[in-house]
């Protein structure tokens, strides 16, 4: 080797060109020549550049390289290797080529290395940058992993590796030996991967097109965006694959909808009516043995609870046509609305005025009650006693005669916000943002002794009955109390977050929180776990059971009709946008009055002849409102008049009846008899008579309700017809 002056400047020109030297590094420059060449081949360069760093102790040096190589684009070396061959490639290329097997004649690596570990800082920096000009983006890769390894192991006050044992002058030494370098253990990305093959090849582009394609449709969409810029050959490919998802995802999308759309006109009858046999929980005092008919309706909540069969009706509610009318269009978000199927409709809101609107075809306003100090949280209307009951964000009561236009009782004891009210009989239930439930009595207007039930986080919805309190809280929690010991007898602790609905019967419970779950429970203390859930994309705001069909509303915009025994959905009624959203649904007859953020419409759906094909006979078919909740009028009058009116007779009650009693009466041969001569009267009014006493036989809280008298200009409302 060529001997160097102090300042590392060469004293004589090297006669091998090596490019390893400190005479080839610091020398000038030959004419004609490339300064990139290197003569040796990859692995004993690599190793020169490693055995160079690792006798790098001073951390100054080690800096010094670190900052130098923190500033390399590698997206350009790789975007410049994956385009074309630059002439330094083709150089490096024809360079390997003539490359010896070992070291070339007249270097010797050991020399240089012990020049290099004698020498000051400064000569030891200039030596590696200048030689870091002749390197590839590889060899550069690896080098700033191995001086992040040795900088880490300096501040964390580990040794420096010791390279004095280790020599060069192996031409031999196995692949395997340089798996332990510390570059290639410790720092991820270095210049060879598991698989052996590089990872700044651009093998994306030797594939074929549909595996090139295939790779890159696992990445995301920014990803993607990112291969565009590697070179033109990635940016073609990326925008295929991209146009290929997103061709993929719209064929997907409209196979869903189809399928949606042909399993709902397939399996919903919007005029299908049954009986079925339910199972329900013993009370004490009954002694029924149980049956095994129930395995197949809440099977796992009844596995060890004696049960009874209980016969109740269940309709398709709210699957038909349905004419749609907005009668208030105005903006508030923060409006609270009651209505019970009368003329009468209670709206509150952020200002601290009650509105009392006549429901018609439109609304009209009636009246506008004042007192209270804050907004209105809670509106309660109570029709056989004339009262409107408000709850408010000041934390008071109010009863209000609205015939009378004044308040007649005012409610104190809460010390936070009156969220929700209930009412049962003479008792009024509230919960409040102090975490507090309360029971009321309204003939005393006072407030009921030691019912003071605690929750430990605000309270969010009450439900009352005639011995027991039903509450919920932000927490998710649904407590049971008992109104007689003052006591809590159950907790319910299954939803996750705030429980904002509950809806009672006279058997089960419904709880639906702000996750978009809906549960339905047993009232049996017993049965521990949940019968169904019912499941929404977004926050449940009201919950009705009708019919064994369960009835949700949802901030989505869309009603729900639910099959209580099933769990499945039978149909979504869109009726805002997503973005707007439902405050409260409100179900009565056969119409629907929603409350939005923008307006309260009203959905009015036809009179349906319900078929209960279920018992087999043809005659069974009873024209009821949709989701009728009263009691039923005679029907034997609402079926034969409109046989009388198809067979063209005029036939008077009385002879009506009185061919009903020889029906009866009359023997088979009569019967026979008579239907050879070609009437079929007493056959039809049997059917009618079987039919009349299994409407006697419908459970107490599923009864027929009578036809609800129309208001004027209900029957045909201006608005529109939906399917």
């Amino acid at each position: 080797m060529n001997s160097v002056n102090d300042s590392g400047a060469p004293a004589e020109r090297c006669s091998t060109l090596c490019g390893m030297c400190p005479a080839c590094v610091f020398g000038p420059e030959p004419p004609d020549s490339d300064r990139c060449l290197w003569t040796v081949k990859d692995d004993l360069r690599r190793k020169f550049i490693v055995g160079l760093i690792l006798r790098c102790t001073s951390v100054k040096v080690l800096q010094t390289i670190q900052e130098a190589l923190r500033f390399t684009s590698w997206t350009l070396f790789n975007h410049v290797r994956s385009e074309i061959p630059s002439c330094i490639d083709v150089r490096l290329a024809r360079t390997r080529t003539r490359a010896s097997d070992g070291e070339p004649l007249g270097l010797d690596v050991n020399k240089i290395f012990d020049w290099f570990t004698s020498s000051s800082d400064t000569t030891k920096s200039r030596f590696i940058l200048r030689l870091f000009s002749l390197c590839d983006s590889e060899l550069l890769r690896m080098a700033a992993n191995l001086t992040n390894v040795l900088l880490a192991r300096q501040q964390q006050g580990l040794t420096h590796i010791d390279v004095s044992s280790q020599s060069t002058n192996q031409p031999e030494q196995s692949n395997d030996e340089d798996s332990e370098n510390p570059a290639l253990m410790v720092v991820p990305g270095s210049s060879k991967s598991m698989s052996g093959v590089s990872p700044y090849c651009d093998f994306i582009s030797c594939l074929p097109g549909h595996l090139s394609k295939r790779i890159l449709g696992l990445l995301d969409r920014q990803t993607l965006r990112n291969c565009q810029k590697i070179c033109r050959t990635w940016w073609c490919l990326a925008q295929e694959t991209m146009a290929e998802r997103k061709l993929r995802r719209g064929i997907e999308e409209q196979i869903k909808a189809a399928l949606k759309k042909y399993t709902r006109a397939k399996t919903v009858n919007p005029t299908y009516a049954s009986f079925v046999e339910v199972p329900v929980p013993l009370k004490d005092e009954e002694e029924v043995e149980r049956c095994d008919q129930q395995a197949d309706i809440f099977k796992s909540a009844y596995a060890k609870i004696p049960t009874k069969l209980q016969r109740m009706e269940e309709r398709n509610v709210y699957c038909g046509t349905y004419f749609t009318t907005v009668l208030l269009k105005r903006e508030d978000p923060s409006r609270v609305v009651d209505y019970r199927n009368g003329p009468l409709m209670a709206v509150g809101s952020k200002v601290p005025v009650l509105h009392l609107f006549y429901v018609t075809s439109e609304l009209k306003e009636l009246k506008v009650l004042k007192g209270h100090a804050g907004s209105i949280r809670a509106v309660l209307i109570c029709e056989d006693r004339d009262l409107v009951i408000t709850g408010s964000f000041d934390s008071s009561i109010r009863c209000w005669d609205w015939k009378a236009d004044k308040c007649v009782a005012s409610l104190y004891g809460h010390s936070g916000a009156v969220n929700c009210l209930d009412l049962h009989g003479d008792k009024i239930v509230s919960g409040a943002k102090d975490h507090l439930v309360k029971v009321w009595s309204l003939e005393t207007g006072r407030h009921v002794e030691k019912c003071d039930f605690k929750h430990p986080a605000p309270v969010q919805c009450v439900r009352i009955n005639a011995t027991t309190v039903y509450s919920s809280c932000a927490r998710g929690l649904v407590k049971v109390w008992d109104l007689e010991s003052r006591a809590l007898i159950r907790v319910i602790d299954a939803h996750r977050n705030s429980v904002r609905c509950l809806f009672l019967d006279d058997l089960h419970l419904f709880s639906a929180d702000v996750d978009g779950q809906a549960m339905a429970w047993s009232l049996s203390s017993d049965v521990k776990q949940c019968l169904m859930t019912f499941k929404h994309p977004k926050e449940v705001k009201s919950l009705t059971l009708v019919f064994l069909r369960v009835l949700t509303g949802c901030t989505d915009g869309k009603i729900r009709v639910f099959n209580f025994l099933t769990g499945e959905c039978l149909k979504a009624i869109t009726v805002e946008a997503e973005n707007v959203g439902i405050l409260s649904v409100h179900f009565h007859d056969n119409g629907i009055l929603v409350s939005s953020k923008t307006r309260i419409t009203h959905l009015q759906f036809a009179k349906v002849f319900w078929n209960y094909a279920a018992e087999g006979s043809q005659a069974d078919a009873v024209a009821k409102p949709a989701g009728s909740l009263g009691k039923l009028s005679d029907p034997l009058e609402k079926l034969v008049s409109p046989r009388k009116k198809m067979d063209g007779r005029n036939v008077k009650k009385s002879d009506k009846s009185k061919q009903l009693h020889q029906s009866l009466t009359l023997p088979s041969s009569a019967k026979q008899a008579q239907d050879k001569g070609g009437s079929d009267e007493p056959s039809l009014l049997l059917s009618e008579r079987a039919s009349n006493e299994r409407v006697k036989k419908r459970v107490p809280h599923h009864p027929l309700a009578h036809d609800p008298i129309p208001h004027k200009g209900r029957d045909h409302p201006a608005g529109t017809l939906h399917g």
